[in-house]
């Protein structure tokens, strides 16, 4: 499939930073543009993080890295043609839980190995949901919600972008920790998902931070709590839902992979390039406008949360037998 958008950013090769020589003889990384797949369309948030990025890294790389929109199937597309590539550094993924946490166990046959076929370079943001509801419904805390929900099973109904969405998968969470039945009301997107929540024809939802947070700000909807374990910086009086059911944790992510097989000094270049640009005062200022909060680390750390996250949706799947064939 050809990429159906793709920038190049300027080289700035004056200002890279010395790089590794995977052996004697060899060209130092990278010696060469890097391709930056993103496996969703131009202008959703995993494209606006990646242009955001590049910018800042291709100084760093003395590189041009070119950014190629691979949409299509849950962002398999763009999965399976980053890991049919040479573990060589020169192409990269970005990606949401769904590549190698949900997708595996919502679809029967994909066309990449989920779990052996990428190698971690490093972890990108965190992007919380936030539980929110009609004004009309009698709510006003997360305990309060969850006593009228078990009181009207079934009778109280939620949104989400579409059947294993992470903001479908952060209720089914909510619901089974918290003992409640809730009847799913999907949506293409967030916001026709808005629409009728504003106007009442669903009571509530389990959504994207940046996407719910102006209805609240305008009075539209009521906030309960947010998805992370403990409440955002910047946004101290929306409680953690861990506040009420203790290990609560339904954020999304976004992180970087290549192919399976990269060596290990190519990997450890793009995760320094990368955790330099995360820690910019600009760049995490400009992820708090859009609802998110920088991360970073190590690609060990990487691993440990996407095997965490395998298990943990998997098991969310499986309660809810959410399937998508």
């Amino acid at each position: 499939m050809q990429a159906t958008r793709r920038a190049v950013f300027g080289m700035g090769a004056g200002l890279a930073l010395s790089s590794p020589a995977l052996a004697q003889g060899t060209a130092p990384f990278p010696s060469r543009p890097i391709r930056f797949v993103v496996p969703f369309a131009p202008a959703g948030g995993s494209d606006i993080v990646a242009r955001l990025l590049v910018e800042e890294l291709a100084p760093r790389l003395g590189q041009p890295l070119v950014v190629e929109n691979r949409p299509g199937q849950a962002a398999s597309v763009g999965a399976a043609h980053v890991a049919q590539q040479p573990p060589d550094g020169y192409t990269i993924l970005i990606c949401t839980p769904g590549v190698q946490m949900t997708n595996p166990f919502l679809y029967s046959n994909l066309p990449y190995d989920a779990e052996r076929g990428f190698t971690p370079i490093v972890h990108i943001a965190y992007l919380p949901n936030i539980l929110v509801v009609h004004p009309s419904l009698p709510a006003r805390s997360v305990a309060e919600f969850v006593a009228h929900a078990r009181a009207n099973p079934d009778r109280l109904s939620f949104s989400s972008t579409g059947p294993g969405s992470s903001s479908h998968l952060a209720m089914e969470l909510f619901m089974s920790m918290s003992g409640t039945r809730m009847t799913h009301v999907p949506y293409r997107s967030s916001g026709q998902a808005l629409t009728d929540l504003m106007a009442g024809r669903v009571d509530a939802s389990l959504d994207s931070f940046a996407a719910m947070i102006p209805a609240v700000r305008a009075g539209s909807l009521r906030v309960l709590g947010i998805s992370t374990e403990r409440p955002l910086e910047d946004h101290p009086e929306i409680p953690a839902i861990a506040a009420t059911l203790p290990g609560y944790e339904g954020t999304t992510l976004l992180y970087m992979v290549g192919p399976a097989g990269i060596p290990a000094p190519i990997v450890q270049r793009l995760n320094t390039a990368f955790n330099e640009v995360l820690a910019l005062p600009r760049i995490r200022e400009r992820f708090r406008e859009m609802g998110m909060a920088a991360s970073g680390g190590t690609p060990e750390e990487l691993a440990q949360v996407i095997a965490e996250g395998r298990t943990k949706w998997r098991g969310v799947i499986e309660r809810a037998n959410v399937k998508l064939d």
